[in-house]
């Protein structure tokens, strides 16, 4: 099991109680939401584009394919347009993969501080736009977004296999601990990772349900 330590369980008390405050101030009128939305896409694409300086682009091995690239791209769309699809995009499939990899890291990667800045500002954003009464779901929001996974896993795994890349982990698993562990052998673990993200999708569908048109 990871070992977290003291930084990494501030973090994850951090992003919690910073999605709540945001939340709180937003849906009660207290803060401008656009000015909310406005700083989180400020912070996502300021680390996106810090990423790419330091780590360099390099095809194909070092493109932002994997899916917390993608969902940090989608985060920023749906704060600007407020999408609903987009929306539905980030709180299903970019919330709980943000979660998943912060409650859960690949050990076998180091935790830059741009790994927190991503995945909290996913999260965060996530929480704002639906529960800050910013954002809309709609009614089927949980298989479009489970559809839209799918065709990013066709498409990368496509990918993976013509150029020998691993984006999305869908050609291996991960080096460390990761709930991928107990999920069997390759493509055992791909077929168990869209039945979890079906749970996980119906679970966040339930707080929800009520306000979606």
């Amino acid at each position: 099991m990871p070992a977290y330590g003291l930084s990494h369980i501030l973090w994850l008390i951090g992003i919690a109680g910073t999605s709540a405050i945001l939340c709180f101030l937003c849906r009660g009128q207290l803060l401008s939401h656009r000015v909310v939305r406005a700083v989180l896409a400020c912070v996502l694409l300021t680390a996106e584009i810090e990423r790419a300086l330091r780590d360099g682009l390099h095809f194909p091995d070092r493109l932002p394919l994997n899916l917390c690239n993608v969902s940090t791209w989608t985060t920023v769309l749906a704060l600007v347009m407020l999408w609903p699809l987009a929306v539905e995009f980030v709180y299903f499939v970019g919330f709980s993969t943000a979660a998943m990899t912060l409650l859960m890291p690949d050990m076998g990667s180091p935790w830059p501080f741009r790994f927190f800045i991503n995945h909290a500002g996913t999260i965060v954003a996530a929480t704002v736009l639906v529960f800050g009464g910013v954002g809309r779901i709609r009614r089927g929001a949980v298989w479009r977004s489970l559809g839209l996974l799918g065709i990013y896993a066709v498409l990368l795994g496509t990918f993976d296999w013509a150029f020998g890349t691993n984006y999305g982990y869908l050609c291996s698993k991960p080096r460390g601990v990761t709930l991928m562990n107990l999920m069997g052998p390759w493509p055992v673990y791909l077929a168990w990772t869209g039945l979890v993200a079906l749970g996980l999708f119906w679970l966040m569908w339930i707080p929800v349900r009520r306000g979606a048109s």
